[in-house]
């Protein structure tokens, strides 16, 4: 049985300098300072990240207010509104990116200038573009710096870009330009892990191999890759991750490093379960393995879910061709479109199943992923998370696979962080 472990996500903070209704230079608050909470209803990734902010900002001596907003909300002014009464010291929006050109924009409206949280899916060209000009200043917590001088990183970022820049769909699909995001590198990654994995079963079973065979090899997992070394704890997550603080430049050009931590699980090294299904047979026919990808391209979550696909759609390019038994299979791609609902998961996550996918990378999104949990155990499927952080899809779940972090991890990171700016800009004023 898996063990519920913390681990790190991803975050997003805007602190700006201005001088109106929110001063952030120093904690108003006589009991310690004030986080305004502001999560979307419904939504498994917004809620979770929300609340493992509180629990962390309240621990670390901090007092919370915390509201939610119907999904569809235009207009957020009278969410900041409530913000300045309770003389908010930062403001935290764990929301998906779809919501962050309306929340910035009400933000600039409403004068607010202390540091704004948000989630790790803030790290794209859409928040740039809408920070451009503002006067705020957005820090985000992310899995991945371009900027990185390492040479496995440098050589994807290249790649990547040339990959991008070579293909219209592809670069319009990247937001219309060639940044790398962090769920590009995590697609990228679980990708490789899934191929490592399949090498792996295809050495003890041959042409025999099945789903679960690639299953159990991932619990051996032990990849170098570009977001780190991957390797996965009793859970089924990763054992740790490093994750970076990135600052949006004031004119929108980029996100700029500001600092980076590791992060550990704080669980023991997983093993394989002793799996009882038959799982689902590679084309011994046709000589193709087929990977599914469950991602959603298309609803909200669109913008991440394809720059996670990008990803994975770059690394089939540099690797699509297994030996097995001395004869070559192609590896192809499987897209199951979840459209970024949870109504959506059964019906995708079936398509997968049907069409014989041995392996799964996805979804952008907690709610789709754990959406896909019971469809993909039914049929010995494994399913890797690349960018999923809600710990329930992978908690009591053998067939589900997480190479980033978890909500919990994320929120403390994010509430220490706040604390930080807190701190600092606390000393100016002294």
């Amino acid at each position: 049985m898996k063990r519920i472990l913390s681990i790190v996500l991803c975050l997003c903070i805007i602190a700006t300098l201005s001088s109106s209704m929110l001063s952030c230079s120093k904690a108003k608050n006589p009991d310690g300072p004030m986080a305004y909470v502001l999560a979307q209803k419904g939504s498994a990734y917004s809620l979770g990240l929300a609340e493992s902010f509180k629990v962390a900002f309240e621990e670390a001596g901090g007092n919370v207010t915390m509201e939610t907003f119907p999904e569809g909300t235009e207009g957020f002014s009278e969410y900041f509104s409530k913000a300045i009464d309770v003389e908010a010291d930062v403001i935290f929006l764990p929301d998906v990116i779809s919501t962050a050109p309306a929340l910035l924009k009400c933000a600039k409206e409403m004068g607010i200038n202390v540091p704004i949280l948000a989630g790790d899916t803030w790290e794209s060209s859409i928040v740039l573009e809408s920070v451009k000009d503002t006067g705020l200043d957005l820090y985000c917590i992310t899995f991945f710096d371009e900027s990185d001088t390492d040479e496995d990183a440098m050589t994807f970022v290249d790649g990547f870009k040339k990959f991008l820049n070579e293909n219209s769909e592809y670069y319009e699909m990247n937001g219309s330009g060639d940044m790398v995001a962090a769920v590009s590198a995590l697609g990228f990654d679980a990708y490789n892990v899934a191929m490592s994995a399949i090498r792996t079963a295809a050495e003890e079973k041959g042409e025999d191999l099945t789903s679960v065979d690639v299953a159990r090899a991932l619990w051996s997992t032990d990849h170098d890759g570009i977001t780190g070394n991957i390797s996965f704890d009793e859970n089924g997550d990763a054992l740790e991750k490093t994750v970076y603080i990135k600052k949006a430049a004031a004119d929108g050009s980029a996100f700029e490093f500001v600092k980076k931590e590791t992060v550990t699980s704080g669980c023991d090294k997983g093993s394989a379960p002793a799996y009882d299904k038959d799982g689902i047979a590679i084309d011994t026919d046709n000589k193709r393995i087929t990977v599914g990808v469950y991602q959603p391209t298309t609803g909200d979550d669109a913008p991440g879910g394809n720059q996670e696909l990008l990803g994975v759609i770059y690394a089939n390019s540099l690797d699509n061709k297994v030996m097995i038994d001395g004869k070559e299979y192609e590896v192809v791609l499987n897209v199951s479109d979840n459209g970024s609902l949870v109504e959506y998961s059964l019906a995708t996550s079936t398509k997968l199943v049907e069409e014989k996918s041995i392996v799964v990378i996805g979804s952008y999104g907690s709610g789709v992923s754990l959406g896909a949990v019971d469809t993909f155990e039914a049929a010995g499927l494994a399913a890797i998370g690349a960018s999923c952080t809600g710990a329930d899809i992978t908690f009591g779940n053998d067939y589900y696979f997480r190479t980033t972090v978890v909500e919990t991890r994320e929120g403390s990171v994010m509430a220490s962080f706040a604390m930080s700016l807190m701190e600092a800009s606390s000393a100016k004023t002294e």
